[in-house]
């Protein structure tokens, strides 16, 4: 990293410290930048200070209005694969597709030999360990590790056109 400006520098050097000097009053979460604080504070309070001029729609922080518009406005996605046509809104997906050509795959389940190429995947594998279900059907209470098998339980067992049969000793529907 190169900058004419030593403001930048103090700025980046920051980026490769654990130190989190900056601490929310309100839940005293710290943090490494002040404007990481900020923007988490403005979570808190609700304030939203970067506004879109195409629609009515504001922002926490200016990297969430940054994608907005790339999403929903622009439709340029600047980050482009060098290997196939994929190209992307977000650096991070850009990150996370890369994977798909190196086989690359960092998050490692430390229970067994599953490992994945993007951390959401690693954290819902681990539910085959915890026994977690944190999604919870709202007719019958049923519980499951991933929305999507909830959601299919939904269309198969409440759906319309779905015959409903209620258990004579409990609540459930089959």
């Amino acid at each position: 990293f190169t900058s004419l400006r030593i403001s930048n520098l103090n700025r980046h050097v920051k980026t490769h410290s654990d130190e989190k000097r900056h601490v929310c009053h309100l839940c005293l979460k710290a943090f490494r930048t002040t404007t990481l604080l900020y923007n988490h504070v403005n979570a808190h309070t609700g304030t939203r200070p970067y506004q879109c001029s195409d629609c009515d729609k504001a922002f926490v922080t200016s990297g969430e209005l940054s994608r907005h518009q790339r999403y929903k406005h622009t439709l340029e996605k600047p980050f482009k694969c060098s290997v196939c046509k994929y190209s992307s809104v977000e650096a991070s997906k850009m990150k996370r597709h890369t994977r798909s050509h190196t086989g690359e795959r960092p998050y490692a389940c430390d229970l067994c030999s599953y490992a994945s190429k993007d951390a959401y995947k690693l954290k819902r594998h681990r539910r085959t360990h915890s026994g977690e279900k944190p999604y919870e059907c709202c007719v019958c209470q049923a519980k499951f590790t991933q929305s999507g098998t909830m959601k299919i339980h939904m269309l198969q067992k409440h759906g319309e056109n779905v015959p409903k049969y209620k258990c004579p000793h409990c609540s459930t529907f089959i």
